[in-house]
């Protein structure tokens, strides 16, 4: 069996991404073959990552800028190749160009995959959504919310965004050697994961921070990631650039993890944040806007806060959570609540095997 993966938006350090990493990465593969669809941009550490694996990465057109080369190309790759699956990871209608594609390509599991709650492409998701709903075979969401976004009444599947356990586990001894890294003693450290896009708030994550400083001068913020707004962030945090650490792109996530108190999510909107089920993995509070699925609170180490409420309120309460927390004890109450709920990347892997083999 053939199956062709395409992340819609790259593959860049982003949640697809790390998704379809990981799916890749537990899947028993001896009887599929694997090819990756290259557009708009591929970081060079995630293709060599994949290439080392032994995956397949077919560049093809940038979606984005030239889609007609873009769509005609993938099209004649798969019925060239005789590819049976095509999985479209992305957020709109406009994964009606890959289900198409893949009907014209010969694919006759053709599974549309959502991964979020809403879109930047407002008016083309609305035209092409006819055209999705027609040509996709299987309907797959990483929750509840992003399925009824995408979906509408029509049936869907649920695939938990699974994670490598283990990997996220607390580990004390790495926890001193980061803060050692950074100086940091006893000070406060709070964390946020996420690309520097609109969707995720940086403003007003800055906001609350600078409210963090005023109880907690000495407190340390740490932004993990990279994206457009980066720059724009570092210059609206100049007043205050010794407290805040940028680390930029890292594969060093879960690392970085173990050195934080507490954890902000301020998302205008999400599908379904990994990042959130990395938290609770580790142990770590975390304070999420009211904007995000509930579906991922599956401890109570997570708490939702309107973004009406004010920046201080957001402070004071992840300050109380981060200095009230017995780490090593909600960490095993987290892993255990994950792999209870099916969050065991392995279990989520095998189920999408099956929905490749079903098809």
């Amino acid at each position: 069996m053939k199956v062709m993966i395409v992340s819609t938006v790259g593959l860049i350090y982003d949640g697809i991404t790390s998704v379809i990493l990981s799916y890749l990465q537990f899947m028993e593969l001896s009887d599929i073959e694997i090819y990756i669809a290259g557009t708009i941009k591929v970081e060079a550490s995630i293709r060599k990552k994949l290439e080392e694996q032994g995956f397949k990465i077919v560049d093809f057109p940038s979606r984005r800028k030239n889609t007609f080369n873009y769509f005609f190309s993938l099209v004649k790759f798969l019925r060239q190749n005789h590819v049976n699956v095509i999985h479209a990871h992305g957020n709109s209608g406009t994964l009606a160009i890959e289900m198409l594609a893949g009907w014209l390509g010969g694919c006759n599991n053709r599974i549309a995959h959502s991964h979020n709650t809403r879109c930047d492409q407002v008016m083309a998701d609305k035209m092409l959504r006819p055209i999705l709903y027609l040509n996709y075979t299987k309907a797959v969401a990483c929750g509840v919310e992003a399925g009824k976004w995408l979906f509408n009444n029509k049936p869907f599947i649920v695939l938990a965004n699974g994670r490598n356990i283990g990997n996220f586990a607390f580990n004390s001894v790495t926890r001193d050697a980061v803060r050692n890294q950074y100086g940091i003693s006893n000070e406060l450290a709070i964390g946020h994961v996420g690309g520097f896009f609109e969707q995720k708030n940086h403003k007003f994550l800055l906001e609350v921070y600078r409210a963090i400083l005023q109880q907690e001068p000495t407190a340390k913020l740490f932004m993990i990631g990279d994206g457009p707004l980066k720059e724009r962030m570092e210059l609206d945090a100049t007043d205050i650039m010794q407290n805040v650490i940028f680390t930029g792109t890292t594969d060093r996530v879960a690392d970085y993890l173990q050195a934080m108190d507490g954890m902000l999510l301020p998302s205008l909107f999400e599908g379904f944040p990994l990042v959130a089920l990395e938290w609770q993995i580790n142990g770590l509070p975390c304070l999420l806007a009211d904007t995000i699925t509930k579906d991922c609170a599956i401890t109570d180490a997570v708490e939702f806060m309107s973004l009406n409420e004010r920046a201080s309120v957001w402070a004071t309460r992840i300050i109380d959570k981060a200095k009230n927390n017995n780490r090593e004890e909600r960490a095993r109450i987290g892993i255990f609540k994950m792999q209870e709920a099916g969050f065991d990347i392995r279990d989520s892997s095998a189920i999408l095997k099956k929905i490749y083999l079903e098809g």
